[in-house]
């Protein structure tokens, strides 16, 4: 009998002993695989920063007739087949122009406009469904170091659902019905995060934080073929929301925001 547990006592033993060495590796991978992640981020982060800042980046300037289609071929060839050929080749020479360097904003994504949902567009502003832009400002719970957000329009069963992603923390993120709910979310979070040390005054500006209101989107949702059909859109209003140049907006550059911070600092100090 004792034979016999001892066999059993040393099989236990050496399956112990295995799942301590496998465990010691799978940590071992983790660890590393977490460092590859930070560095990734980290390069990231660079490029992004280095596409967005860097001077004569776009190497793709807007064509004058993009949205134009090929007349002369829709009026010979009534096919089915060939105008779904033409608007694959639009939309593939579309595409082509992405991402779009717009300084402080990089333009993935244009998407589509959905003119018989009244919910992706107002008086003054066009959602598209799909459209993708990322952004450099803050991060939501450390304000003092840049981060990259992602904006996605989305559609969530006809009713449009907005969203602010940070790169490196996929935990917070923001989202709401419209694009100022998520920019009211996040400048809360950068609120909280400062706590009691710095009070801040911040304009909330969804469609800004977005890209929407840059002239360059607007004119391609202007060449988007379901512009025309959004009933209740009157027209972009430039005037509306634009009391600073971006730069000089803490509620939507790094850079201002952390000039505010600094003045508020010194302030309270004094």
């Amino acid at each position: 009998m004792n034979l016999k547990y001892k066999k059993k006592y040393n099989r236990l033993k050496r399956c112990v002993k295995n799942c301590v060495v496998e465990n010691s590796s799978v940590g071992d991978v983790l660890c590393f695989l977490q460092a590859e992640l930070a560095a990734g981020r980290e390069e990231r982060m660079y490029l992004i920063e280095r596409l967005m800042f860097h001077e004569g980046l776009e190497r793709n300037p807007l064509p004058r007739n993009n949205f134009m289609g090929d007349g002369d071929e829709a009026l010979f060839k009534k096919k089915i087949g060939t105008r779904n050929k033409s608007t694959t080749l639009m939309q593939k020479k579309k595409n082509s122009m992405f991402p779009i360097n717009l300084n402080n904003l990089l333009v993935h994504s244009l998407g589509e406009i959905i003119p018989v949902n009244p919910n992706f567009h107002c008086a003054y502003w066009i959602y598209p469904v799909g459209y993708v832009a990322t952004r450099i400002y803050a991060h939501p719970k450390d304000p003092r170091k840049k981060c990259v957000f992602t904006c996605k329009i989305l559609n969530n069963a006809g009713i449009p659902q907005f969203q602010i992603i940070p790169d490196n923390d996929l935990d917070s993120v923001f989202f709401g019905e419209t694009a100022s709910a998520c920019h009211e979310g996040l400048l809360k979070a950068i609120q909280q995060s400062l706590k009691d040390s710095v009070k801040l005054s911040f304009d909330v500006k969804g469609e800004l934080f977005f890209g929407l209101s840059n002239i360059k989107i607007q004119s391609l949702i202007k060449g988007d073929p379901g512009f025309k059909f959004c009933a209740n859109f009157r027209g972009f209003d430039i005037h509306r929301e634009t009391n600073l140049f971006e730069d000089q907006d803490p509620s939507l550059c790094f850079e201002a925001l952390q000039l505010l911070i600094n003045n508020s600092l010194r302030a309270k100090e004094k």
